[in-house]
């Protein structure tokens, strides 16, 4: 039995095509809030007595989520600046991730600044205390010395 560390032989293989689809997390995204929707639809539409009210609240929220994600399939370009783009639901929640990674910047700019005042004011505190125990020790030494 050999207690060789090392690789006998070495092969190499040719890179093979992707075998899992490719989503988009927008996309994905997209379908499921609009499968959620629909699911809960379903479930409050069979719970509640009262068919007219609920079947106005489910209209009411499929719309809205329609609005926020529309149809999968949005037209090519580049996306605006702004709100939605209305080239849709992907462009839109690409959008949408764009404003909210700006926002986080701007917080982290913040914090960083937050961060950065607390670290100068704590070499200011530990300089005044470093220097106030040199004169306080250099007191008490002068005190020692006359005794």
């Amino acid at each position: 039995m050999e207690n060789d560390p090392r690789i006998a032989s070495l092969s190499i293989t040719s890179t093979l095509p992707r075998q899992t689809p490719q989503n988009q997390f927008g996309a994905v995204f997209a379908r499921t809030a609009q499968e959620v929707v629909r699911a809960g639809a379903g479930l409050a539409g069979g719970m509640v007595s009262s068919p007219p009210v609920m079947s106005a609240a489910v209209a009411s929220a499929r719309s809205t989520v329609s609005s926020i994600t529309p149809a999968v399939g949005g037209s090519g370009g580049i996306p605006g600046v702004g709100g939605a783009t209305g080239r849709g639901e992907a462009w839109d929640l690409l959008e949408a991730q764009k404003v909210m990674a700006a926002e986080g910047q701007k917080f982290n700019l913040e914090y960083l600044q937050l961060q950065n005042g607390l670290q100068q004011e704590s070499r200011e505190h530990n300089a005044i205390s470093n220097i106030m125990k040199v004169r306080h020790d250099s007191a008490k030494a002068a005190i020692n010395n006359i005794r």
